[in-house]
């Protein structure tokens, strides 16, 4: 478990996957920019049951209040094969829960996490380019825009241009 100050991430646990996949397929609670593919229940259960959604690779993390009701998600991930980086992934469920930092405390707290327990040197977060509440989370996270990554995701359709930010080991070490 991962503790801040409003919030805490930790690992789903087993009696959670059903919640978990109904929050994540529920349509009320996915914004503009969400991905609107739909996660099968038996899979995600059966992902679950191999390795607890943690792995080398990757790692989904619940974001909790402090009275440990589930907020959202976020989690991290290999980016290609040939690098250590990580991409961040996250969401906020309720739209009541949205625009009160939770989103930017998760960030930060992931940042610290993978920079103090994993060999890597980089860290970062894609966003649609009008996805301007992602972004203020990276931003306000301390992460630095790279550019704009073209027709990089596709959602609701379309294929979307992304703003690539990123934080370094050396950047995060100058700033704890």
């Amino acid at each position: 478990m991962i503790k801040g100050k409003e919030i805490l991430l930790r690992h789903v646990q087993a009696a959670e996957v059903e919640t978990l996949v109904d929050l994540m397929n529920n349509p009320d609670f996915k914004g503009e920019f969400t991905r609107t593919l739909l996660k099968s229940p038996s899979l995600f259960k059966k992902d679950f049951e191999l390795n607890g959604f943690s792995a080398e690779n990757s790692e989904l993390f619940v974001i909790c209040n402090n009275e440990n009701e589930i907020l959202g998600t976020i989690g991290h991930f290999s980016t290609v094969n040939y690098s250590s980086a990580r991409e961040l992934g996250f969401s906020v469920f309720k739209s009541d829960s949205r625009g009160k930092g939770y989103a930017s405390e998760a960030v930060q707290l992931i940042t610290s996490y993978l920079f103090e327990n994993f060999y890597i040197n980089r860290i970062q977060i894609c966003m649609p380019i009008e996805h301007l509440a992602c972004e203020k989370v990276a931003i306000n996270s301390g992460f630095t825009k790279e550019g704009i990554i073209r027709g990089s995701i596709f959602v609701r359709g379309k294929f979307l241009d992304t703003y690539l930010y990123s934080m370094l080991r050396a950047e995060y070490e100058k700033n704890t």
